[in-house]
């Protein structure tokens, strides 16, 4: 045997004692002898002698953008480049292992790992797990998009400030039994640890830089770090898999395109806040379970990642997911407060356009191309209010939502009104505002002739609303949003003094949407706090309006 044949032989050798010391002999078993090894499979190691690890991997494990026969599995080590095992099983202990490999941590992506599984079967419920010698990380749980279901659940999210307060959302969230997926739209990470025009208090204080602004990338890493950490967010990243878009505090409040008018104003539009939005992007590309297009040499913001993205499931419904950051145009009125983002009007508005060209002729395309038409539900998985929310005669309440972009939503909403054959029950699900909020849609809200749609918005997570801001009674506080709903003939329900959840159950009959509320974000153990329902809400199928089905108490 000359050498270079035994170097060879040798490597590839250590590399299977590897694998055989880490997961055991049984998969390698398929396509090597165990003679091969050498007496290895001595030493191969029991599921009971593998323990989880939180050390090993502190942000633990996460799925996404399952599909009929794939799926993103997520991890990241403690900094340590050791190779890793990551397993696809039938069962919860591993005993009937269908798929594993290698992957290899590095620097280079923060030692996150991200596998994409494929040939998998619809609708089929898989357990994974990444392991390193004996110690494993949590396992995570997905079920695959059965061919063509009647039902699916799921729950929607945004907003979750961690200095804010403290996950019980996210607590009873991870203890429903009947969710199939989470779709979590937006405003993951707050880049900002302090800033009081949206963050009421620091409960849980962040230590990020002088400035207390994430402006580098290993500025927005740490936030990743430190907000994957918590315990009952990681339950729910273990228990379901999630599709996951941004909003603008993975980058900046307000943000567009590559600017941003509230922090960073000392790079505002230069080359160092186009380098500061491609380091946000690629920090979010890096820790989400996300299956997107992502070229980390790419110096263009636009062409550098691409979110926005549309799952089938069946010809029950399709999750369209947009991203309204990216490529919108500044704000129609300038980029101050009062009086051009928000409590605003102008002319230009108009003229304004959230998604971009590109992204607009794909989302329309998406909502009625041909293959999609006899698809009953087409939900939209949308960042910021799509409803008109009026604050008076002569002003919007907030520019930053599609009210600064009423152009380009009058030529969506009209769209659906002329292909209603094919755009059949439109459904809006948004972020953003950490309000609750029920909306029918209209194909013009100046003049509208029929309704095109619905929009439910859910609440923060953690982030500040009128009740964390304001503190005042709640019985005050509903004057207030009564006055709104009176503004706003279009909108059935405005409630901006909860933190929690929603949830949608879709059928081909119908689609029901719940509210859910807990009694405490302050509550340091939320193992004691509780939840609530707030409102239920049911839209029949070919109706495109709201009715209100909330239990008498």
């Amino acid at each position: 045997m000359n050498r270079k044949n035994f170097s060879f032989d040798r490597e590839k050798r250590d590399f299977l004692i590897f694998l055989v010391k880490t997961t055991g002999a049984i998969w390698l078993s398929r396509f090597f002898p165990l003679s091969f090894v050498s007496g290895c499979s001595n030493q191969q190691t029991s599921n009971q002698q593998i323990k989880v690890s939180y050390e090993l991997f502190p942000q633990s494990v996460a799925s996404g953008d399952v599909s009929l026969n794939s799926a993103i599995i997520w991890t990241r080590t403690n900094n340590d480049p050791s190779p890793l095992v990551w397993q696809i099983a039938e069962d919860q202990n591993f005993e009937k292992i269908l798929i594993q490999d290698v992957v290899t941590p590095s620097a280079d992506t923060d030692f996150c790992v991200k596998i994409k599984t494929q040939n998998l079967q619809p609708g089929k419920r898989y357990y994974y797990r990444f392991i390193k010698d004996n110690l494993s990380s949590p396992v995570g749980t997905f079920k695959t998009i059965p061919e063509n279901p009647d039902r699916i659940k799921f729950a929607f999210v945004s907003c979750q400030d961690y200095s804010n307060g403290f996950y019980s959302a996210w607590y009873h969230l991870s203890q429903e039994k009947d969710i199939d997926f989470v779709v979590h739209l937006g405003d993951y990470i707050y880049e900002t640890v302090g800033e009081p025009t949206f963050q009421y208090a620091q409960m849980r204080k962040i230590e990020l830089n002088e400035k207390g602004v994430a402006l580098y990338l290993n500025d927005y890493r740490k936030l990743y770090k430190i907000y994957r950490s918590d315990r009952y967010l990681q339950m729910a990243h273990e228990k379901f898999p999630f599709y996951i878009i941004w909003d603008d505090h993975e980058f900046a409040n307000d943000s567009f395109q590559s600017g941003s008018p509230d922090n960073g104003k000392d790079v505002f539009g230069g080359m160092e806040q186009r380098r500061r939005r491609l380091e946000a992007s690629r920090a979010w590309w890096e820790y989400m379970p996300a299956d997107i297009f992502f070229d980390p040499k790419e110096e263009d913001p636009q062409k550098q990642i691409k979110i926005y993205r549309s799952f089938n499931f069946g010809s029950l419904a399709k999750l369209i997911l947009t991203d309204e950051r990216l490529y919108r145009s500044p704000h129609p009125c300038g980029e101050g407060s009062i009086g051009q983002r928000y409590v605003a009007l102008c002319e230009n508005m108009e003229k304004t356009s959230m998604l971009g060209d590109e992204q607009l002729n794909w989302f329309l395309e998406e909502l009625s191309k041909e293959e999609a038409k006899d698809i009953m539900w087409k939900v939209h998985g949308n960042e910021v209010c799509i409803s008109r929310m009026l604050l008076g005669k002569d002003s919007f309440l907030n520019l930053d939502q599609w009210d600064g972009y009423s152009g380009e939503r009058r030529k969506i909403l009209n769209y659906i009104a002329q292909n209603k054959t094919k755009v059949r029950n439109y459904l809006v699900i948004t972020g953003d505002l950490h309000t609750f909020v029920a909306g029918n849609l209209y194909d013009d809200f100046d003049s509208p002739k029929e309704n095109v749609g619905v929009e439910f918005a859910g609440t923060s997570i953690t982030s500040s609303n009128l009740g964390s801001l304001l503190r005042i009674d709640e019985k005050t506080l509903e004057e207030i949003e009564n006055k709104l709903l009176e503004f706003n003939k279009n909108m059935v329900y405005f409630n901006s003094h909860y933190h929690g959840y929603a949830t949608c159950e879709i059928t081909r009959d119908e689609a029901i949407i719940e509210f859910w509320r807990v009694s405490s974000i302050e509550e340091p153990e939320v193992e004691k706090t509780q939840k609530f329902l707030v409102k239920k809400f049911r839209v029949r199928q070919g109706e495109n309006k709201i009715e209100d089905i909330t239990p008498k108490t």
